[in-house]
Order: C-alpha cells, then structure tokens, then sequence
C-alpha cells in the first residue's frame, strides 16, 4: 500500500500551486459547479504537482473558461468541437499551465466519472464545497464511486466498465503509460480485456495514439513499456513492422534475435541518455541540451530518439538471407528500416520535421559503423559529420547504444572501444564546427547567385562548408566562386549522397 494525502485545503494548495489555488478560489464564488477531476486530482494525492488540470462545468464549459482566462490574463480557445472542451494556456513563472474545461455528461459527476478511462482518473472534488469548508479529508469528502482512492493507494490499475476499451481503444496504449508512470499492477479483469480489444488499436485515431506514445517515451524505463507492448498482444496492431522481428535469430555478432536486441537497445539508450557522461563525458552538457529541444509540439528529441531506437532493426525481416556458408545476412536492413518509421510516421500523422528525423536516425545509424570499414582520416570524419548534419548527436547515441546490445561471440571490447573512439572524434568535429560561422548561408545562393530554393541549396552549402572545415577556402568570396562553379556542373542537381550504402553483413565488424 502507498500513503496517500489525507486532506486537500484551500491555504495548502495556495503554498504548493498558486496558480491552481487562485484557480479554484476564482470557479468556486460562479454560480455553476465545477469539479476538479483525473490527473491533477490524482497527481495531488501522490504527492505531485501537475502542470495540466481537468475541470468539468455542470453549466457552459466555455463561459467558465473565458472568465478564467480574462482573470489570468490568458489564452483560451476551443480543443475539442465535438466533445465542447475548451484550453485554457497560462504562463506562470515559466512553466506552461492548461486548463481543460468540460461539459458535464451524463445528469451527475458521478455518471460523468462512470464514462472514464480507469479507477484512479475517476474521482472527483466539489469545488464550491472546499472553498466552503476550506479543507476535505480524504476519502470521506473524495466524490469516488469506482474506489480510485483504493486502487491507487494498492497500486492497481482497474479499468471503470468493461467496455472501457471498447469505447475509446487509445484507452489500451494509455493503459501501458499509466501502469509504468506509476508503477502500477493491472487488475485481473483488465489485464484479459486488454488482450481481447488489443486488435482495436489499429483503427483508434493516429494523431491521439501519438500524444500517448510520446508522454510514454518522454521518460526512462521504455523497454519495459514495450515489453508490456508485447505481453498484451499490441504489437503486431500498434507496430506491425515489427512483428516479424520477434524470434528472428541473427549472425554471431548477436547475442540476441531481433526484438530482444532492439529492447536491450533501448535499454542501453535509456541509461545513456540518463547519463551521457559515462560514455561521452567530454560533451555531455551539449548531449543533454540536444536531447532537451522541442521536436514536435512540447516533445523533445529525447521521446522520438527512443521511437527510432524501436525501429533501428525494423527492416530485418525483410533483409534477412542466410548465404551457403549458414551465415545469417541483413544486407541494407537500415533502409528498410528507414521506409518502416516512416510508415509509422505516416500512420501517426507525426509532423514533417517528426518523420524527416525519425527517418534520418534510423536510415542513417549503421554510417558510423560503414565508415570504420575504411581509413577513418580526418576528411572522412567531415563528411561524415556533414552527412548526419543536425543529427549526429542522435545517431551516435542510438548507434552506441545498438553496439552495447551487441554481445555475441564475434564481438570484442577492443571493436567497441574503436566504435567509442571513433564517436568521440566526431562530437570533437561537431564541436570545433559549431565554433566556426560559416561562410556563406542560404540567402547568399538566392540572392547573389539565383539559385532557387530546395534539396539543391542544402547540397551546395554541404559542399562548401566541407571545403571550409577542410582548409580548402576560408574567405566569402571562395565560397561564393565554389558554389557558382557547384551550381554550373551539375552537382547541385545530384541528389546527396545515398544514406543507405551497402553493409555486406547488416551489422558492423567489431574485430577491426
């Protein structure tokens, strides 16, 4: 059993969450009721303080929320047409608050509770009644039909009905998120009925699978969720790329199949991420920052690291032969690989610049390891880090993560201390080039040399800013005659180089 908070006053919420304090004191004096309601409520009675809280409104959802969003001095609009829930955005003290504002369904809270997801996001506080009595004790005052309250103290996770799941399938991946964001064991009941409507998934609506996805990946313990993933019969219908990764035995690089060794990957990944200075002690602070920027919406790099991560192996089924000799083959599994993310991509309707990097991660993480098949001078370790651009941050942090799940007899410490060395090399090159401005931009192609925009552009400016970090030219004026001359051979036109060369076994030789 966990010890959960016992009262809820106005002059303790005040202290803890200013905002919500003045919130609550604010809704409390209108003439409709209005009730806190699911994840703020359950946050509070772990402890926590949540950045997003849900009211439902017995009278006009939208009125409330333009009155408390003229008090705040804040943004309001409407969320959801269908379902009338209007946001409410406030900056305070630099965090991001919402506010939800919801019709009251059904003729009481309790009916409208009836209809959500699980127990412990099915309890309710009356607002009037706290700023009345100024404090509640719990579970006496708590408005708690289902027995969330026991179910969270217990560490249950209970679905609500038993048609749960059948009234909204996201329910079955956002079931995954909350037992492994609190630790949570699933009712018996539950747990039959997540393996029954498993197959519902696949025709719950991409955008909002998504959001539950990658609140999901937004923290550690991913391969444990995707173990979940698995044991409850998800994958084949929420990622069918990979179900045929499950049991797919691989060369004697591996110690592991497929599906095995893309969960040790993440693992690995999880605990670099948690500690990049372990591994890349010298370049942590800008590991760590790289990670933190916003991909999509309020996601960082981090949750869509760990979603290539999942499909950095995807395309084996596919490359997967065995030559005359027994030896098991993935020739060119990255690029199949590639294609399968972006069909999830697709399918989660993720943003262009979402499937542009998931895309480039994956297609691109056996580069380093093809690079090290030959002389890894200084002008390739340039080209290399011109090639993964923006990302090379992420793939070395995915490819060092795929080398330390790859234990099998055929793989050495001194090839994984060469991998080590080699990745190290190129963050230095990152750096001494993000130190160095370059010396002509975009606009300087469009303006001075007519050059119209797209691939073309970034192609030209590749080259150039390779024969800069290479000592070639080092003034404006070299660049701008290198890129006419670019420009008026063709070059700009040749597509960039192809990301998915060739890996003659699928996986790196870590003898060398």
């Amino acid at each position: 059993m966990r010890e959960l908070r016992r009262t809820l006053s106005i002059r303790t919420l005040a202290a803890e969450d200013p905002f919500v304090g003045e919130l609550i004191s604010f809704l409390a004096g209108g003439s409709e009721a209005v009730f806190l309601v699911g994840g703020y409520l359950r946050d509070y009675l772990l402890g926590r303080v949540s950045d997003d809280v849900d009211l439902v409104v017995a009278g006009d959802p939208s009125l409330a929320a333009a009155q408390a969003a003229s008090h705040f001095r804040a943004k309001h609009f409407l969320l959801d047409a269908e379902e009338r829930i209007y946001r409410l955005v406030a900056e305070v003290q630099g965090r991001r608050r919402t506010v939800d504002f919801s019709p009251l369904r059904g003729f009481s809270v309790e009916t409208d509770l009836s209809m959500r997801d699980f127990t412990i996001n099915a309890m309710a506080v009356d607002l009037s009644r706290l700023a009345e009595q100024e404090t509640l004790s719990f579970p006496r005052d708590l408005i708690d039909k289902h027995y969330g309250w026991r179910d969270l103290a217990a560490g249950i996770l209970r679905e609500c009905h038993k048609e749960s799941f059948l009234a909204d399938p996201v329910r079955l991946v956002r079931a995954l998120r909350f037992r492994r964001l609190m630790g949570l064991e699933f009712e018996e009941r539950t747990l039959n009925h997540l393996k029954k409507y498993a197959p519902l998934v696949s025709r719950a609506p991409g955008e909002r699978i998504a959001v539950e996805l990658l609140e999901t990946l937004s923290g550690a313990g991913s391969k444990a969720v995707f173990e979940d993933v698995e044991s409850c019969g998800l994958l084949e219908h929420l990622f069918p790329e990979l179900a045929g990764t499950l049991g797919l035995e691989q060369n004697a690089y591996h110690h592991l199949d497929v599906w095995n060794h893309t969960l040790a990957t993440l693992e690995e990944l999880d605990e670099l991420m948690e500690d990049p200075g372990k591994i890349y002690p010298e370049y942590s602070g800008m590991i760590v920052r790289r990670l933190e920027e916003t991909l999509q919406d309020c996601y960082a790099r981090r949750s869509f690291l760990r979603l290539a991560a999942l499909y950095h192996d995807a395309g084996k089924p596919l490359a997967f032969s065995r030559g005359e000799d027994g030896r098991i083959h993935f020739h060119s599994h990255q690029k199949y690989s590639r294609e399968a993310v972006l069909s999830l991509a697709e399918r989660l309707r993720l943003s262009r610049r979402a499937r542009d990097y998931l895309g480039s991660v994956v297609g691109r993480h056996m580069d380093i390891g093809l690079a090290l098949k030959g002389e890894f001078t200084p002008r390739a370790r340039r080209r290399l880090v011109h090639r993964l651009g923006e990302n090379l941050v992420d793939v070395v942090l995915l490819s060092t993560a795929d080398r330390f799940a790859t234990r099998g007899p055929l793989t050495t410490l001194q090839g994984l201390e060469r991998y080590v060395r080699a990745c190290r090399e190129l963050l230095n090159e990152l750096v001494r080039e993000e130190k160095t401005p370059p010396l002509i931009r975009g606009r300087d192609l469009l303006e001075e040399l007519g050059m119209e925009e797209g691939p073309a552009v970034g192609e030209v400016l590749r080259r150039v800013r390779e024969a800069q970090m290479e000592g070639r030219i080092s003034r404006r004026e070299e660049a701008l005659r290198l890129a006419a001359r670019l420009a008026a051979a063709g070059l700009a036109e040749a597509a960039p180089g192809n990301p998915h060369r060739e890996c003659r076994d699928g996986d790196y030789d870590l003898r060398r």
